[in-house]
């Protein structure tokens, strides 16, 4: 239960939160491994290159829809559902209330230390709800514009390495001559002793030691939600020199930007939250403008392709709920397509420089490449693969991609996904560390 509140928090956090750094919303390069700059060629080509929007091969205008969600766990998924089967808040009343000396509380007792003692060593843990929506015009070949909507929210666990014990802080109210009275004692719980679990503690080795006072009055045992985003609202012109042989196409991207940070904590012993409390007062709004640009040498005779995308080129900031300010750090991406018949296209696309995800401290930088099969108007098949090189330990390994669009040319249907190659654990199953599935729905009209 405690699961599905926090990812219902996560939603209600996203639910407003629009574009970063990292993502990709172009159902058809998504589907290629996320190659796409040298080959994109729908309504939401200009999110991966502006100069795509100005095809020669591509003067239809179009119309797309599209919305997905992504999940991407990082050390955390399964600790948190041990948490959560062991009923933390419930537990600690019971061994407060000495209602802890029997095989069921002390079994819980034991998941809850073994848990919390995992994450303690994972500082770096985090669970990611990456939802998406896009609105996007491609109009003819020199014009595109939409609503770009992406959002992160990202839950993380803060374990107080030093308060793993169970002490419990017990208070007793007594009448005396007519007044009422309260004492404090601190009982000290030992899950695995052979005998009587309970013994005498002190209130110095509550406040140093307890997982209690950590959790109910310190709260440095806790989970962080935050969420970060960006709304997008660009306006493309794209045009063309003409070579003879070759052409250059380029394209200019003016977004305005609306970003909003959210901030709010769960505690691990609080099964009745309110997922919208505080929010209100834990959320900045910044808003701004940013720049991409692209350019795509097309050689009319060879079939192949280069181009070169840079996104965020004045690298746009936006104000954090704690007073910090998160920047979106410019992004250039190399690119290089080849089309070996009508029906195929094969692009391969390297993210020239590094970037870091300051949401969940993360480096990315990817080399990714994929196949485009669209023997039919109304039919295409798509798979790619792509790796993060900044990534020493390879967490998530290979991420592999796939997609199929069908319907009439007036209106089809596309249906992309990612799966991490890697695998975690959660409640015991295996379980991808990433996925993403988007839906997208496409109104083509004019040529090709």
């Amino acid at each position: 239960m405690k699961q599905l509140k926090i990812l219902t928090l996560s939603g209600i956090l996203a639910s407003s939160l629009f574009a970063l750094q990292n993502h990709n919303i172009d159902y058809i390069s998504m589907s290629m491994g996320g190659a796409g700059v040298a080959t994109s060629y729908g309504s939401l080509s200009a999110y991966v290159n502006p100069a795509l929007v100005n095809n020669k091969d591509n003067k239809r205008t179009e119309f797309g829809l599209s919305v997905g969600i992504g999940i991407q766990e990082h050390e955390l998924g399964d600790d948190l559902n041990k948490l959560s089967d062991a009923e933390v808040g419930d537990t600690l009343d019971k061994i407060a209330n000495g209602e802890g000396d029997n095989p069921d509380t002390r079994d819980k007792a034991n998941k809850i230390t073994e848990a919390l003692k995992d994450l303690a060593n994972k500082e770096n843990n985090y669970l990611m709800i990456t939802p998406n929506a896009a609105l996007s015009f491609k109009i003819g070949r020199h014009f595109a514009l939409g609503i770009d909507v992406i959002a992160d929210a990202k839950i993380k666990a803060v374990i107080d390495k030093n308060r793993l014990e169970y002490i419990s802080h017990v208070q007793d109210t007594f009448t005396y001559a007519g007044q009422n009275y309260q004492t404090d004692s601190y009982v000290k719980y030992d899950p695995n002793a052979p005998g009587n679990a309970y013994s005498q503690s002190d209130k110095t080795a509550y406040q140093t030691t307890s997982i209690e006072y950590a959790m109910k009055e310190s709260n440095t045992t806790r989970l962080d939600v935050n969420g970060i985003s960006i709304a997008e609202i660009p306006l493309t012109y794209a045009n063309n020199i003409d070579l003879g042989d070759a052409t250059i196409n380029w394209g200019i991207t003016a977004k305005y930007m609306v970003g909003t940070t959210t901030s709010t904590q769960i505690l691990f012993t609080d099964d009745d939250y309110d997922p919208m409390q505080n929010l209100d007062e834990n959320t900045v709004d910044t808003t701004t403008f940013g720049v991409d640009a692209g350019l795509v040498i097309q050689n009319s005779d060879s079939g192949f392709k280069l181009a070169i995308a840079g996104k965020n080129l004045n690298s746009p900031e936006f104000d954090l709920v704690n007073g910090d300010v998160y920047k979106l750090k410019a992004k250039y991406t190399t690119g290089i397509a080849y089309s070996a018949t009508d029906m195929i296209d094969i692009a391969i696309d390297y993210d020239l420089n590094e970037i870091t995800d300051e949401l969940t401290n993360q480096k990315y930088q990817y080399i990714k490449g994929g196949i485009n099969f669209h023997p039919l108007t109304w039919f295409s098949l798509r798979a790619g693969a792509r790796q993060n090189l900044a990534d020493k330990d390879d967490y998530n390994g290979l991420i592999y991609t796939a997609g199929v669009g069908v319907g009439l040319k007036w209106l089809q249907v596309d249906l992309a996904a990612e799966v991490s190659q890697n695998s975690g654990s959660y409640d015991g199953e295996d379980i991808p560390r990433y996925a993403k599935v988007n839906l997208a729905i496409v109104s083509k009209w004019g040529d090709n």
